[in-house]
């Protein structure tokens, strides 16, 4: 395999603060939560924000009625201009008001960032970040197949297994931005 070597910077991980319960937030508490999250971490899906912000707060799990009342709020931030969502056509997503798909930053952040993996699953990386991984790839080599394609994100995330999840969300890149 082809060395390639793709510019990124490390992910910066937030560093987690006591955060009103996500239960009982109000939309002021979830905003200033996810926004303080969004600084180090964005861009991001909302579903990986509202876990975050959940986590910090004691919860570790996202109860459905809760995770409405968070998208309830990033939907309000972003009608106030305090986020910007992207709604990416992710192979996870139902649909494009499933959150998994909306890609959240702040106003003065970079549409795409290109990361290491940190903290991540691959599920979590916004697809518009893998496309620009796979565009760096196939930049360097124009001849290189599909299954060369897949190693050499797998082998830049610093991951070994090609699994099913990585394969629709790279075939998802391919499909959409390629």
């Amino acid at each position: 395999m082809t060395e390639i070597s793709i510019s990124h910077i490390p992910y910066s991980e937030w560093s987690p603060r006591a955060v009103a319960d996500a239960r009982r937030a109000s939309q002021a508490q979830y905003v200033y939560g996810f926004t303080d999250i969004l600084k180090s971490e964005a861009p991001m899906q909302a579903l990986n924000l509202f876990q975050t912000y959940a986590k910090a707060g004691g919860l570790m799990k996202i109860a459905r009625p809760v995770r409405r009342q968070m998208e309830r709020a990033i939907l309000l931030a972003e009608k106030s201009g305090e986020v910007l969502i992207e709604r990416e056509d992710d192979s996870e997503a139902t649909d494009e008001n499933d959150s998994v798909s909306w890609i959240v930053r702040l106003p003065d952040q970079e549409r795409v960032i290109v990361r290491t993996l940190g903290p991540r699953g691959f599920a979590d990386i916004p697809m518009s970040e893998l496309a620009a991984v796979v565009l760096e790839i196939r930049t360097s080599d124009e001849l290189m197949g599909r299954e060369e394609i897949y190693r050499s994100v797998l082998d830049f995330y610093g991951l070994q297994k090609l699994t099913a999840l990585v394969r629709r969300r790279l075939d998802k890149v391919l499909e959409t931005y390629f």
